[in-house]
């Protein structure tokens, strides 16, 4: 299942306790006691980014190191961020100055590590609630008013985190730019309303991918700062891409089929076709059809496709497409002389997302009707086209002797 696939996931990447001791004994507590060395007073450290707000995976953990100084205190945010810098360089650590942060990578003469750390310097606006800070932006050289708590919280409250490390971790796999602070708020604040009760991490993942076209155009705006414009995190190219990439999970994810599902996201190669037909074969419940090894009798047993259009029956094979609530009959056409007593029924097996949700993945044998043309005896089910994927119809005929003979296997591709 889908689902089993999802959560498994899940639990292979997540944060446990051996790993959170590792970064705490193998980078915080290292770096920690360098600054306090150069520093004039010790500040207070704690986590931010993913390990605060429980959206953390193993595979791609950076470590958001958050030190901040009382407001009392006489440096200026510019000279805290330089000191930072000189800190980190007097102790041989590689880094990169960013924006308001300055992340570390390694130290010189080792290997870069596999886990970043992300120092960000600041000021408490006031030592009263300590919740408020003030943060330097280097690139800006002017100073910007947050609340990391604020934020911190608005995602460990939210209903949203497991879905947010499942979109990382396709992010990850796939090597694209998003932002986890934009995709966090768009999560929540965009997808999170449409949340129902009893929906699971399949469920939720499939809202928020079919949001893709909404990314970078809908206004969202960071939690602690209502000024802070977190469209500007990403340009519209960045935008584009990271839109083209979720609405390619989106589509995967519409198949309902596990291996491609978990591909998809590990960025392994998959086939949505092949996807679809999959699922409809998990679920086919007559031995013998819709298998690799099933030889068909077109001989005996035959089944032809229509769909309604303007009032009259257009013929479809597997390869048409066709779009919803289309009105559909399948004729069953069998040797005269396997007729006289043979029971004959279509096995309609739907695929995909929307029927599994509908309740409606069928797969069982269902009568059909009899009616006459120019003589000839024929068996027909008309059926509508309801839900997204390709679904697969096939006819059967079960002689008196008990033979049982099917017919080719005709896919409704419906998108």
């Amino acid at each position: 299942m889908v689902l089993d696939c999802l959560n498994n996931l899940l639990v292979e990447y997540r944060v446990d306790r051996d790993f959170s001791l590792e970064i705490k004994t193998g980078y915080r507590s290292p770096l920690e006691n360098v600054l306090n060395n150069y520093y004039d007073e010790k500040p207070n450290y704690r986590y931010g980014g993913s390990l605060a707000k429980t959206t953390a995976n193993s595979n791609s953990c950076d470590i958001d190191l958050l030190c901040y100084f009382d407001s009392e205190n006489t440096d200026s945010l510019e000279l805290i961020y330089n000191k930072t810098i000189e800190a980190l360089r007097s102790a041989s650590y590689l880094f990169e100055a960013k924006n308001s942060a300055i992340c570390v990578y390694g130290k010189i003469g080792e290997p870069k590590w596999d886990t970043t750390v992300d120092v960000v310097p600041g000021k408490y606006t006031s030592n009263e609630d300590k919740k408020d800070v003030y943060l330097w932006c280097n690139r800006d050289k002017c100073r910007l008013k947050s609340n990391p708590e604020l934020q911190i919280n608005k995602v460990k409250k939210s209903n949203s985190k497991e879905l947010i490390r499942l979109i990382k971790l396709y992010r990850e796999f796939n090597n694209f730019k998003f932002k986890s602070f934009y995709l966090e708020i768009f999560a929540i604040d965009v997808v999170e309303p449409e949340f129902v009760a009893g929906d699971n991490i399949y469920d939720k993942l499939v809202k928020f991918c079919s949001h893709y076209n909404e990314i970078g155009k809908t206004k969202i705006y960071d939690p602690a700062n209502s000024a802070n414009d977190i469209n500007k995190i990403h340009n519209e190219y960045e935008f584009s891409l990271i839109r083209d990439y979720i609405e390619k999970l989106y589509r995967v994810l519409l198949t309902n089929d596990e291996q491609t599902i978990k591909n998809c996201i590990l960025n392994k190669p998959y086939d949505i076709e092949n996807g679809f037909l999959n699922n409809a074969k998990a679920h086919f419940e007559i031995k013998g059809g819709l298998t690799n090894s099933l030889i068909s009798c077109c001989s005996v047993i035959n089944i032809n496709g229509f769909y309604k259009f303007n009032e009259s029956w257009q013929r479809f094979d597997s390869s048409t497409i066709l779009r919803k609530n289309y009105n559909l009959k399948f004729e069953i056409n069998i040797a005269p002389n396997f007729q006289n007593g043979a029971i004959v029924k279509l096995i309609v097996s739907n695929s995909g997302y929307e029927a599994l949700k509908n309740n409606c993945l069928r797969g069982k044998a269902e009568p059909t009707e009899i009616a006459c043309r120019a003589n000839n005896k024929y068996y027909y089910r008309e059926e509508t086209t309801s839900y997204y994927g390709n679904h697969c119809v096939q006819a059967f005929v079960k002689l008196l002797n008990g033979k049982t003979y099917y017919s080719d296997i005709l896919i409704v591709k419906v998108r």
